[in-house]
């Protein structure tokens, strides 16, 4: 996996020392489970404010862990790749102080396995962005080395740009049918950028994940007050295919892909054999584009402290392991992350990849992704096929980094949607 750092300021007395950390969603700590960062009151969201709003971020976990731990949070800012910004330091994004207690938690209730609910919003009353951009998330035990996990989030201007765009059937030969090409235009309205070629970036991202993303260095054209990035081919995706789901809402029955459920220690949670679908007809079936949301369906009056944990088993079948690389498990129930949490282990004997995930009650969907050894770019397409109509989202996002700024502004965040033609 591609390593990107970022330094975390730990504030001793006056003087400040540095470590170095990758700015991706990770978790460091096995006891910190369900990690949620989202628009406040929208679960469902992607983790994006405005500049100067009254727009606020709801973050939440749960600590698996006998002990209350107190923990505190700050924010890092990062260029538009998500590389460090070496050239900003804390006073320089951050309005008021550097970091913040999260001083709100709850005990679990009724549940056989038992946590801490930690939740906490961003920006508060002591803290706040300056800048817009990029920006990391850190969350950490009493002192800032001693860092539980990271997630990125954005922060975006409120300007006068406007984009217009479409998803269409890829206009590149021999994938045509399998793949999506994102067209869009950007009206500047009158936003005033003196060097289009080097000033501007756009990232395309499909359903928040990032190791296929897409960075525009240009666009195709350029015209006074215009962006074109119409008819690029560069700009193909994968179409993959819907999302697979399951629904442990209720730990009782046993709903639509689940083949059964157990309790020993705890409840265990056993889903059908995943079939492949390489070569299967498409067909829609509604899905969240790989987000999950937590519920207890079960009487249940306050599910963030409600819902129960499950240890769910999935498994693959596959008539022999591929010595070239990995299946994994992609969605935010994995932090759409391919790594070890997300990879899955063959079973010689049951001839498949299986794994298992701890997994609070809700609603979730998944992939599965196939990574050759050395590189970055999940292929969904050898398990779950890939289709030219498939629904998906697409955010876009328009950074500019001003000839001898400090950083790269987010002037500009949209989302299309392939099933809107």
């Amino acid at each position: 996996m591609r390593k990107i750092l970022v330094l975390v300021f730990i504030f001793t007395g006056s003087f400040l020392v540095h470590a170095a950390i990758p700015a991706e969603n990770i978790c460091y700590d096995p006891m910190i489970r369900t990690i949620q960062v989202h628009k406040e009151a929208d679960a469902l969201s992607m983790p994006l404010i405005h500049l100067g709003s009254e727009e606020r971020l709801a973050f939440s976990f749960d600590d698996l862990g006998p002990d209350l731990k107190r923990y505190k949070f700050t924010i890092q800012q990062c260029n538009f790749d998500w590389t460090l910004n070496e050239h900003m330091d804390p006073a320089d994004f951050i309005a008021g102080w550097r970091e913040e207690n999260i001083d709100r938690f709850e005990y679990s209730y009724n549940t056989t396995v038992k946590y801490i609910h930690f939740s906490a919003v961003f920006p508060t009353e002591n803290m706040s962005p300056k800048v817009s951009g990029n920006y990391l998330l850190i969350v950490y035990e009493e002192e800032p080395y001693r860092i539980v996990f990271t997630r990125r989030f954005l922060v975006a201007e409120t300007t006068p740009l406007t984009l217009s765009g479409r998803v269409v059937q890829s206009s590149l030969p021999g994938v045509q049918q399998m793949s999506q090409q994102v067209d869009f235009l950007v009206n500047l309205n009158g936003f005033q950028i003196n060097d289009v070629t080097r000033e501007i970036r756009t990232v395309v991202q499909q359903n928040g994940r990032t190791d296929n993303e897409i960075i525009v260095l240009k666009p195709r054209f350029s015209r006074p007050g215009e962006l074109d990035y119409r008819y690029d081919e560069n700009i193909t995706f994968a179409g993959g295919n819907q999302f697979r789901n399951f629904d442990i809402k209720s730990l009782l029955y046993q709903s639509e892909y689940i083949r059964k459920i157990l309790f020993d220690t705890m409840t265990q949670v056993y889903l059908l054999n995943d079939l492949p679908r390489t070569y299967k007809q498409y067909t829609f079936d509604q899905d969240l584009n790989g987000r999950f949301f937590i519920k207890n369906e079960e009487h249940a009056e306050n599910s963030a402290i409600e819902a129960d944990y499950a240890l769910v088993h999935f498994f693959l079948p596959y008539p022999a392991a591929i010595p070239n690389g990995d299946f994994y498990i992609l969605g935010d129930l994995t932090q759409m992350q391919l790594n070890d949490v997300s990879k899955m282990k063959y079973n010689l004997s049951r001839r498949g990849y299986e794994t298992d995930l701890l997994l609070k009650q809700g609603y979730y969907n998944y992939l599965y992704v196939f990574r050759e050894k050395g590189r970055v770019r999940g292929d969904e397409t050898l398990i779950e096929g890939s289709h030219w109509e498939t629904e998906n989202d697409y955010s876009i996002r328009i950074y500019y980094t001003e000839t001898g700024s400090l950083y790269s502004r987010l002037i500009g965040a949209y989302t299309l949607n392939s099933a809107t033609r």
